[in-house]
């Protein structure tokens, strides 16, 4: 008799266990990065600003289980290729390739039922020509910075969050010293994006609750 018990109480440890082992998974996010092409920019700064921010926004909780961009990078590049969505042309200094930066919500639909993730987190970034700009010691680049950071919903079939933040980044240099530079430029305008966002970490997190 008591050796049914203690199996009936085993099983019921264990049954609990399953449940809140269940309840308590981490949900699970892709990250699809578009970039500049890489003309006034360098692609490396823009990745690592985007993950530092990333870092930001979900911190160490266990409650999301973020993939890094490079993860989900290669797979985008394929999805472009097959529909004909990027251009590589080469010359005698060199060679260049370009994205189509206009990802439908048909398509990150799409991507994200490739992942099988929970969400997942658009991000877009493009930048305007750069603009030279001087003072009466100084000369300096400026640009404009236009960042999309938008939530896919796997199970809603739309997007539960979205916004844009557009900023400008300058950088300066005395005259003696050159005319400032156009990735410092980009990177502090996209940095001022990003802070835009992590202000609304709370309310990212909350749509990704609901």
């Amino acid at each position: 008799m008591l050796k049914k018990i203690f199996s009936a109480l085993c099983m019921a440890a264990v049954i609990l266990f399953a449940a809140s082992t269940q309840s308590y998974a981490a949900t699970t996010v892709s990250i699809v990065l578009d970039t500049p092409a890489g003309m006034f920019s360098e692609p490396e700064k823009v990745y690592s600003t985007v993950q530092t921010s990333l870092n930001n926004i979900f911190g160490n909780s266990s409650e999301f289980e973020v993939r890094s961009v490079s993860e989900c990078d290669a797979y985008v590049q394929i999805y472009r290729e097959e529909l004909d969505r990027t251009s590589d042309w080469d010359s005698s200094y060199g060679g260049d390739s370009q994205r189509d930066l206009s990802l439908k919500k048909a398509d990150v639909e799409k991507i994200a039922d490739h992942f099988g993730d929970d969400y997942l987190i658009y991000i877009r970034v493009s930048s305007t020509v750069p603009r030279y700009t001087g003072g009466m010691f100084s000369g300096g680049q400026k640009v404009n910075i236009t960042l999309d950071f938008r939530v896919w919903s796997t199970e809603k079939r739309d997007l539960v969050y979205t916004k844009r933040s557009i900023t400008t980044g300058k950088s300066n240099t005395f005259y003696f010293a050159g005319l400032g530079s156009t990735e410092h430029a980009v990177e502090k305008g996209l940095k001022k994006g990003f802070e835009d966002i992590e202000k609304e970490a709370n309310k990212i997190k909350a749509a990704m609750r609901a």
